[in-house]
């Protein structure tokens, strides 16, 4: 599948929390695993206003999400870092997209103690 066919089947899959502050920059595919890199977007507020300036990203962060076709799916997560200018202060927008204490999707961590419960297993996908 072409680069822009797996970008428009990643903005169908990712959850809405993520598509509302991320753009989906790539998209990689490989035998066993799909690769979708986010970007913090630029948001409103922070575009007009001119004490505000993106600084470019924080280390990413890769989360573990639901398989798709017997591959894993990481989501490799990029946040802006900021500086507010009149303030003298440097800042990164909070995001809860992992499950506490894990490398997994809230959603797909949920999904693994339901059927799992809270045993230690050496799950699918991990």
């Amino acid at each position: 599948m072409n680069n822009q066919g797996l970008l428009a089947l990643a903005q169908l899959i990712l959850p809405s929390e993520i598509l509302s502050n991320f753009e989906v920059a790539r998209v990689e595919e490989d035998s066993s695993l799909i690769r979708i890199y986010l970007d913090e977007s630029v948001k409103s507020e922070y575009r007009e206003n001119p004490d505000i300036e993106s600084k470019g990203f924080c280390e990413d962060v890769t989360i573990r999400d639901f398989p798709i076709r017997d591959k894993g799916v990481d989501l490799i997560v990029r946040r802006r870092k900021w500086h507010d200018r009149q303030k003298g202060r440097y800042f990164s927008e909070p995001y809860n997209l992992k499950a506490e204490g894990t490398r997994y999707s809230k959603e797909f961590a949920a999904f693994l103690k339901g059927v799992y419960g809270d045993d230690p297993y050496d799950l699918p996908f991990a």
